[in-house]
């Protein structure tokens, strides 16, 4: 089901009217994909040790859905180019 009809289901005009049962709902229970699925599922379990609040993460959750790009939180390593004193690891969301 894309996300018109998921609105329209809902009874909601945009994505900032549904509940965040019905946001992750909408990407668990089979309307989005497999990746997507899991994405979101394991961003709601470990936001904490990735340094964010449950809050960022459905808010990135409802922009990926409103604008119909894809969820994600990726690990990344940032080396700046004079060696390993720059470096700098961190968890960022997508969108």
């Amino acid at each position: 089901m894309n996300i018109q009809e998921y609105l329209k289901q809902c009874s909601v005009k945009s994505v900032d009217e549904l509940t965040d049962e019905q946001v992750v709902d909408y990407y668990t229970k089979g309307n989005a994909g497999i990746a997507q699925k899991c994405a979101v599922e394991l961003a709601l379990q470990d936001y904490s040790e990735c340094g964010f609040t449950k809050d960022q993460i459905m808010t990135s959750i409802r922009k990926a859905m409103a604008t119909k790009v894809k969820f994600g939180m990726t690990y990344i390593t940032n080396e700046s180019a004079i060696g390993p004193y720059g470096k700098e690891s961190r968890w960022v969301l997508e969108p």
